[in-house]
Parts: C-alpha cells; sequence; structure tokens
C-alpha cells in the first residue's frame, strides 16, 4: 500500500509538471497525432509523458537498454548468465518471523533479505573472483507471480578467465546430480531445489508442457562430454548411469519405501517377455511387438500364456516415445528389432560387447547410420499423427537429433508435414506456411 501511494504521488506530479519535464521536446509527436485524429474525425486525448527518470517507465527501459549496450560496445559480450532465486526458506526469513506467521505475510522482510544476499553474491563475483576476473556486470530483478524476488545476472570476463573449452564448462556448470557420499549437503539443496519436474506423459498437468511436449525440453539426452556450440547454448554433460528397470510409481507422502518395496517385486510386460523367453524356446524367435499375437498377458500373474485361439486377428504395438527421452527411445528401437532377449543385459550386450547405453547399442547394430532412423521414425509417426504432430517432430529431430542432411529429411517427407496447409491453401503456398511454422517450433525450443 505504501509504494502504491508513493508511485501514485510521482505520478500526479509528472502529470502536473508536464510542461517544467521539456514537453515540448515530443511536440512532432503530438503533432503526429493530431493529424491522425483530424484525418480519421475523432478526438485526441490528453498525452502524459513519462519521462526516462520515472522507474519502469518504456523510456526507462530504453534508456537502461542502450546502457546496457554501451558495455557490451566496449567490454564485448558477457560470458555468462546467472540467475539467483529467493528461497523463503532461508534461515534469516523464518527467524524473522513472529507467531503464525509464514515468509509470504512478510514482503519487506523477505525483499531485505533478498537484497543482502545478493549483495553477497556480487561481491563473491566480482571482488573475490569466483568465475574469475569481472570486467562489467549488469542485473535486474523481477518478482515472480507468487511474489519471490529473483535476479538475472550477466558478466564479462577478461580474456584470461574467458570461457573457451569444454573444460572450462564443465568446471563451472554441472547438470548431474552431486555424489551423495562426498557432498551430502549439496547433493539435498539440488535435489530438493534444482531438479525439473516431473512432467512428460508422467504428469501431463505440469506447468511445463506445451502441446503435449515439455517446454523446458526436458528430458534432456545422455552425453557423456559436454559439447560446444558457438551458436547458442552448449549440451551440458549427463553422464548415464547403468541401465536399470523404470516403470511409474504413484505413492502417497511417507510411503515412499513401501512403493519402491512393491514396485520391486512387480513384474512388467517386458520383464515377463523376458521370463517367457527363458522358460519357452518357442517364443524365441518372436519379437516383442508381435509377441500379443501369439501370447496373451495374465495380469493376475504377470505371466504370458500361449493363445488358445484368436491370434489371427490380433495386432501388437509399442507405444510412442518422444526423441528427447533418448534411452527409452532407443530402448523402443531395439525392441523392435531384436527377439529372444532375456534380460536388459542381453538387450544391451551386441557381439559379445556388453554396451553401457541403448544407444550404444543401436550404434553398434547399425541402426543409426546416416539419417535412417530419423526416416524411420518420421514414416512410422505419420501413419497415426496429424501433420501439426509431425511438424513438431520434424522440429525435434532437428533441434535435438544429429542430423547429417536436413534438406533431404524435409524433401521426402514433406507431403505428410504439409498436408493441413495444402488441403487449407494450395501446393504451392503450403510448403511455405509448413516452414513458417516448423520455424517457430524450433525457435520455442531454443
Amino acid at each position: 500500500d505504501a509504494y502504491v501511494k508513493t508511485e501514485g504521488s510521482r505520478l500526479h506530479f509528472l502529470r502536473q509538471n508536464q510542461k517544467d519535464l521539456r514537453i515540448e521536446l515530443y511536440r512532432g509527436l503530438l503533432d503526429a497525432l493530431e493529424c491522425r485524429a483530424h484525418n480519421e474525425n475523432i478526438r485526441t486525448g490528453k498525452l502524459i509523458i513519462l519521462p526516462s527518470s520515472f522507474q519502469g517507465s518504456p523510456r526507462h527501459m530504453q534508456q537502461n537498454y542502450q546502457d546496457a549496450m554501451a558495455m557490451v560496445r566496449k567490454f564485448g559480450k558477457p560470458d555468462l548468465f546467472l540467475t539467483f532465486t529467493c528461497n523463503p526458506s532461508w534461515s534469516e526469513i523464518l527467524n524473522s518471523m513472529e507467531g503464525v506467521q509464514r515468509p509470504e505475510d512478510r514482503p519487506d522482510i523477505i525483499v531485505r533479505v533478498f537484497n543482502m544476499k545478493l549483495k553477497e553474491l556480487l561481491e563473491d563475483i566480482c571482488k573475490h573472483g569466483i568465475f574469475g576476473t569481472v570486467l562489467a556486470y549488469i542485473y535486474v530483478i523481477e518478482f515472480q507471480k507468487r511474489g519471490l524476488p529473483h535476479a538475472h545476472i550477466l558478466l564479462t570476463l577478461d580474456s584470461e578467465s574467458k570461457i573457451r573449452t569444454k573444460d572450462d564448462i564443465d568446471k563451472f556448470v554441472s547438470a548431474e546430480l552431486p555424489d551423495p557420499c562426498t557432498d551430502l549437503r549439496l547433493f539435498q539443496i539440488v535435489t530438493k531445489c534444482m531438479v525439473h519436474g516431473p512432467c512428460g506423459t508422467i504428469n501431463i498437468n505440469s506447468p511445463c508442457m506445451r502441446d503435449g511436449q515439455c517446454c523446458k525440453s526436458f528430458p534432456k539426452q545422455f552425453k557423456d562430454d559436454t559439447e560446444e556450440n558457438v551458436n547458442g547454448y552448449p549440451i551440458y554433460r549427463r553422464r548415464a548411469t547403468e541401465p536399470v528397470q523404470q516403470q511409474p510409481i504413484v505413492y502417497q507422502d511417507g510411503q515412499e519405501a513401501q512403493a519402491i518395496e512393491r514396485a520391486a517385486l512387480r513384474k512388467t510386460t517386458l520383464t515377463s517377455w523376458f521370463e517367457l523367453n527363458k522358460n519357452d524356446p518357442s517364443a524365441r524367435n518372436i519379437s516383442y511387438s508381435d509377441i500379443p499375437q501369439y501370447y496373451v498377458f495374465d495380469k493376475s500373474t504377470t505371466n504370458w500364456k500361449k493363445r488358445q485361439r484368436g491370434g489371427k486377428n490380433v495386432i501388437g504395438r509399442l507405444p510412442v516415445v518422444s526423441i528427447l527421452d533418448s534411452e527409452r527411445y532407443y530402448l523402443r528401437m531395439l525392441l523392435l528389432r531384436k527377439s529372444g532377449a532375456i534380460s536388459f543385459d542381453d538387450i544391451l550386450t551386441v557381439n559379445g560387447l556388453r554396451c553401457i547405453t541403448f544407444q550404444q547399442a543401436c550404434q553398434e547394430y547399425g541402426l543409426l547410420r546416416g539419417d535412417q532412423q530419423w526416416h524411420d521414425a518420421l514414416n512410422e509417426a505419420a501413419q497415426f499423427q496429424s501433420p501439426r504432430q509431425l511438424r513438431m517432430l520434424f522440429a525435434m529431430i532437428c533441434g535435438f537429433g544429429e542430423v547429417e542432411d536436413v534438406p533431404d529429411l524435409w524433401v521426402q517427407h514433406q507431403v505428410s508435414l504439409c498436408e493441413d496447409f495444402v488441403h487449407r491453401y494450395s501446393e504451392q503456398t503450403g510448403p511455405h506456411y509448413a516452414l513458417a511454422d516448423i520455424e517457430e517450433l524450433l525457435t520455442s525450443y531454443n
């Protein structure tokens, strides 16, 4: 309330003192508005100019932008982008609460504590040089919809401190969970405050979901090494652990251990297929996707049983997996082609060599040569997805996959990618609309 009163008083002063604020400098703008109003036979209102001295006004924002660009011209482009977020669970905030007060009841305390911690962070960065020697920095403070402040900080480093190699990136950025054995406190902080999700098929109502996909592009692909990208964000190192059986577990708070124990004993259709191949030699020549034609899954016993009749009209299929969920995607690719597997280790073993990831196994089988995997993915998706969904898939393949020949991929699948636009407009203009839609999707994927 006090801030609103203060701002209202400042706005009233500006309204009453337009002449003293050299409003005549904007006479050209006023003349243009009056001329347009005269031509359209409408009345003009009273124009109030907010000067650059009024914080938050368009001229104030433009002036700050020009200041930032002047720093770029002198010191070069920024090297690091940091986001510093207020945590309402900070002890300094909680210890200042009285009685039944909660942090959201005391925004004055929140902003004071945040401001002090921000100053301390900037001192660590600029004076103590935790990232190296800082030539220039600029930051802006924003408030989230829930009322918590956060700061976006840009840092420009000197020539000796600049990030040039992937080792330099790994020194400052980690996209992996800390080791709880060596740094338990950091592990607890990261898992509590810095883990995205759950989203995707597990939680389609997550705020990050847009058109059935995570707008933050999770889950990220596993990478043994950081990849540099001069035209955008680098792809950070995310090393894969040993593949294990993964299945969604639903539980209530406080029952995590019991839920994990029950899930460990529960068999899935895939693990039951492994058991079937161990015990039934006749099933070993049938792929996982075709097994429902010859066997039926008994949910009560969680076992596959041989069909007695009716198998000719049964069609099996595997659920579609996003290419962003890389390990499940490549596991699906292997299950479509390999029969007789008795375990996950068996799927990962190629010519006597046990691979670390399913992607590596696909490479050993030669399934990832050239762009054939992307052609197969688009051909399969074209059988049941709409053109809009196909374009989303095409954009994800181009944005996150390693495509050798993007123009050829477009040409071979242009008909299915443009089908709706061709029907709506014409064969000549349809591809242009489709390409514009793909460009917009790629922009949204960063």
